[in-house]
């Protein structure tokens, strides 16, 4: 990565997008005191407009300053950082360079569906949405002709759930949360990852219209 203006400002703009957005709640989280913001909509934006090592910098100072101007949304605390930073770096990953970047996306996909189901087998309804982004991602790396509409929905499907992934984790083996709430999880999870996918591809495609990247 150049070290450019243009760079300089992207970052800024971006990382300015995700703390803004974390100032709007739309969701409770099951489990803690906190609540789920608008930023989730940033994260598949900054995967597909930036490159791979913009996108872990746009979210790594997005996420440290929405964790000082809303620490109602730091649902880990600290950790909470990681969130944007694993969703917007391994969907850039997986967009911007195709095979060789889906296997980190799908790798860290599979490996929190173990984790999740080592402690939670009781109720493995909870990952379908997780086998489904890695079904996406896997078909989206081939090189089939799809519009452009196509590949920022279903890249930004596969960063949102790769956001969701590390919350997985950190919401088992942090929190502690017992097997049984993730059933009322569930369909809260569901409503906040399609937020993602569908707010995060219209603000994508908006950007993309005017010019903040070059279309691919």
């Amino acid at each position: 990565m150049k070290i450019t203006a243009l760079t300089i400002s992207r970052l800024g703009v971006f990382s300015a997008l995700y703390a803004v957005l974390s100032l709007i709640p739309i969701s409770t989280f099951i489990g803690a005191p906190s609540l789920l913001t608008l930023n989730l909509i940033a994260t598949p934006t900054i995967a597909i407009i930036l490159n791979p090592l913009e996108a872990f910098f746009a979210s790594l100072f997005g996420g440290m300053i929405a964790i000082y101007l809303s620490p109602f949304q730091a649902v880990f605390g600290p950790l909470t950082i990681l969130l944007p930073i694993t969703g917007s770096t391994l969907g850039s990953m997986a967009y911007h360079m195709k095979k060789k970047g889906t296997l980190p996306a799908t790798l860290f996909l599979i490996t929190a569906i173990l984790m999740y189901l080592m402690k939670n087998y009781l109720f493995p309804f909870f990952i379908i949405p997780h086998l489904i982004a890695i079904f996406v991602a896997i078909i989206s790396s081939f090189k089939v002709k799809t519009s452009k509409i196509t590949r920022v929905i279903s890249h930004s499907y596969v960063t949102t759930m790769c956001e969701q992934g590390i919350m997985m984790i950190f919401a088992v083996y942090l929190l502690d949360l017992p097997w049984f709430t993730f059933i009322g999880i569930l369909p809260l999870m569901v409503y906040e990852r399609l937020i993602g996918t569908i707010g995060g591809a219209l603000l994508t495609l908006s950007l993309i219209k005017i010019n903040m990247m070059p279309s691919k």
